[in-house]
Formats: structure tokens, sequence, C-alpha cells
């Protein structure tokens, strides 16, 4: 019977992959409750220019062989995401991710023209959005 033990060094190096099995990025800390001796989470490294991302243990799925499951994937990857029309035309930036029983059901963008002090965002929900990669592709064209 296989050891149900892993070590640190299992886990940091591995990929993070979503659901739909899309890479997040590369463990590179495992974060333990110095109290409760318990795995609170883990840091992803999301590459290049881009900030480290925390993911609680509520969110890992499994410590795989080959990577770290997520059961979800965190609302936070989204942030500050392009955000581009079918078209090709670049509206904003994501500010904020509304989620509702932990699924993402709307992304607040700031637009990529947006004046001083202005308030003006757009509400964009989860069926207007072809596809999440590098950036948000929306199912239409928008008007900036």
């Amino acid at each position: 019977m296989k050891e149900a033990i892993i070590t640190a060094d299992d886990i940091v190096g591995k990929e993070a992959v979503d659901p739909h099995g899309a890479v997040l990025g590369v463990v590179v800390k495992l974060h333990i409750d110095t109290r409760s001796k318990q795995i609170t989470g883990i840091t992803v490294d999301l590459g290049f220019l881009k900030p480290d991302l925390f993911v609680g243990i509520d969110y890992i799925h499994h410590f795989g062989v080959d990577a770290v499951l997520l059961n979800k994937v965190p609302a936070e990857r989204f942030r500050n995401m392009r955000v581009i029309a079918v078209d090709g035309t670049e509206i904003g930036h994501v500010k904020d991710v509304v989620l509702e029983d932990s699924v993402i059901t709307q992304l607040t963008v700031i637009p990529l023209h947006k004046k001083a002090f202005s308030k003006v965002l757009y509400h964009i929900p989860v069926s207007e959005i072809k596809e999440i990669g590098a950036s948000v592709i929306l199912r239409k064209e928008m008007t900036p």
C-alpha cells in the first residue's frame, strides 16, 4: 500500500491546475499553521510580472503526483486581466469578480479610457464572455 504522506518537496515546483485543466502557475510555497500543524494553502507563481497568488486549502482538491489539482478557480486569478472585445478592441481590465456559491457570475471592469475620478465601471455577466486565457475575450463588440 502506498504511503499517504508527502513532503513539501513533493508539492513545491508542481503546477497548480484548475478544474478546467488550465495551469495557473507553479507552486512556490507551502503555508502551514504553526499551532494546528495543518496546511493552510499554497502560493502560486503566476508568471513573469504577475504577483504571486495565495490559494487557500479549501481550493485544493488533491495533491497529485504531477500537479496540485484545484476544485475551483480562485477569483483573484482574474483581477487586472485585460478585457478584449471579439473584434480585438481592448475594453479595460478586471477590477473585481462577483461570485455566487463560489461560481463567477460577473466581472467588474474598469474601462481603458476612464477619466480621472470617474466611477464608470462595466458589469459584464459571465454569459457575455467567450473565453478566458491570458485575457478575457468577450462574445461581442463593445463600445469603450
